[in-house]
């Protein structure tokens, strides 16, 4: 067998323990269908409660590349209302008036649901479905929390996908866990999907789903599944968004979670060290300076990089990952305008020092003549 796992045994096992969890949680969530939607476009974010300050970042950026189709943004919070900060909430709606944010927060029930599994897939369907829920334009908007627009292109992509009458629309075919870019699947973040047509199906059936498929051990992600199965290769269209259009670290939030529910265990971890800096771009400049303290200070198998208490072991990353993540880093600052920067140069000094990296190798990544010129004016500011 090939695909995400190797062995008959083993997928079977795996399937059985996945359908006991979408039992469990089958009964969390219902909607009734969409019949009369209105025109436009609304944006849906799954909202880590633990990492509020990621939320100004991501909202900055959306704002200034918003578009005329773009009715309202739904942030689902991932917690009870009781227990959120809301002065999160008042700040974005305060700072960015014409975006039209509505919060929405977990019950108590789906909070204790979500929180004794602590699985970040399950949090990410349910925050999604959640959104569809209240949902009313007839198309949605799945933008991930850690992703930063940087231009235009989400506006060009709308009017595209609203003419084409695709049920949806992504940046990437999805290649892992089993499914290879041939089955023509559209990857889940930053994508463009009906509602009516979303609606139509139960919650349940968005959830992550294993399946055996000519000798293929295939772990279909959220929302794959009813695309294999109920969409035309002709309702499945992606268009590609670049580097300069959006910065994506990439289960940044999946990794977070992970490391909360296993404390310094070693775990994948390349999106990790991008956390302090969203939160530097919510206004928190001071979370760099701690961050580089912290990976000097520190063994990396146990660190403390945002000073919550959560440990992080960044024993899996390595430099081609650090080069990838201060890219993006560079790119954000460039497109943001944020000057040429000493302590971020610093925090990336810190980032190769930590994995070991030779002397000759820091800050010597593929980035662009124009990243180059920010890099070398951050390392005289």
């Amino acid at each position: 067998m090939r695909g995400k796992h190797k062995s008959i045994l083993i997928h079977v096992v795996a399937w059985i323990r996945r359908e006991l969890l979408r039992s469990r949680i089958s009964r969390l969530i219902d909607w009734e269908p969409l019949d009369n939607p209105e025109e436009g476009c609304t944006a849906i974010i799954g909202m880590c409660s633990r990492l509020p300050d990621v939320l100004a970042a991501n909202i900055r950026c959306l704002n200034a590349f918003r578009w005329p189709e773009l009715k309202r943004v739904l942030v689902v919070v991932d917690c009870i209302e009781d227990s959120f900060q809301h002065e999160i909430e008042h700040q974005a709606r305060a700072a960015y008036p014409d975006l039209n944010i509505q919060f929405v927060y977990y019950s108590r029930t789906q909070s204790a649901m979500a929180e004794s599994l602590n699985l970040p897939y399950v949090y990410s369907w349910l925050s999604w479905c959640i959104a569809l829920r209240r949902a009313t334009t007839e198309h949605v908007l799945i933008h991930d929390y850690d992703a930063l627009v940087l231009g235009p292109a989400l506006e060009d992509r709308y009017r595209s996908f609203a003419a084409s009458g695709a049920k949806v629309q992504g940046i990437a075919w999805y290649q892992t866990n089993g499914v290879e870019t041939e089955d023509a699947l559209a990857t889940t973040f930053e994508a463009f999907m009906d509602t009516r047509w979303l609606r139509a199906l139960r919650p349940v059936s968005l959830f992550n789903k294993l399946r055996a498929v000519r000798g293929r051990s295939i772990d279909f992600d959220t929302t794959l599944d009813v695309q294999n199965r109920l969409l035309t290769a002709e309702q499945r269209t992606i268009l590609p968004m670049s580097l300069d259009e959006l910065v994506h670290p990439s289960q940044m939030i999946h990794q977070y979670t992970m490391f909360r529910r296993t404390p310094a265990a070693e775990l994948p971890c390349f999106s990790i060290p991008m956390i302090p800096f969203f939160i530097y771009l919510s206004g928190r400049t001071e979370a760099i300076d701690h961050a580089t303290q912290a990976l000097g200070r520190s063994d990396r198998r146990d660190v403390d990089l945002l000073n919550d208490g959560t440990r992080f072991n960044l024993s899996m990353l390595d430099i081609l990952q650090v080069d990838w993540l201060l890219k993006q880093i560079v790119q954000a600052c460039l497109a943001l305008l944020i000057p040429p920067n000493r302590e971020i140069y610093a925090y990336g000094v810190a980032l190769y020092g930590v994995i070991g990296a030779p002397a000759e190798d820091i800050w010597r990544g593929d980035f662009t003549m124009t990243q180059r010129q920010w890099i070398d004016g951050a390392l005289h500011a």
